[in-house]
């Protein structure tokens, strides 16, 4: 039933090539706000409307605080409690009241002036709230190695 054929076995024999894998290059290089605009567009993430606008609240304050080309995996515990530092003082509307003003600007002139109205601390722990789910996903997705703004919170 079998015949041996007639050429050399070893010359049918070849080396075993490993098997061919994507070119999958990990960006150590990814910035903050490339990080953060990965997470909003997330298909997997199924956002009503109005969660969507609080994250995206969230996202334009993390980079107005910390920087848009800040890698993501330099973010650290201090870059957080900076951001909280900035948040515990922001004005209410900022955006509208302070237009020509950044978030940490707008944050310096409530702390020197006692008569503007500031975010409350449960407004600030639900933005930060917000931002540790966006670095917890990138701990998820092996662009930081911990959430650098884990259990941050302003007291009630």
């Amino acid at each position: 039933m079998f015949q041996p054929l007639n050429d050399d076995a070893t010359a049918r024999r070849g080396t075993i090539q490993p098997a061919q894998t994507p070119d999958l290059k990990i960006s150590t290089s990814l910035s903050l706000a490339e990080a953060y605009q990965r997470y909003i567009n997330d298909p997997t993430r199924s956002w009503s409307p109005s969660t969507r606008e609080a994250y995206e609240t969230s996202r334009k304050l993390a980079i107005a605080v910390i920087g848009s080309e800040m890698p993501i995996a330099s973010i650290c515990r201090a870059h957080c409690r900076d951001l909280l530092e900035v948040l515990r003082f922001l004005p209410s509307n900022a955006a509208k009241r302070f237009p020509r003003l950044t978030p940490r600007e707008a944050s310096d002139q409530a702390r020197q002036r006692a008569d503007i109205k500031t975010i409350s601390a449960a407004n600030a722990n639900t933005i930060m709230s917000n931002i540790s789910s966006f670095l917890s996903w990138a701990v998820n997705e092996e662009l930081l190695g911990r959430n650098p703004a884990r259990g941050l919170r302003l007291p009630d």
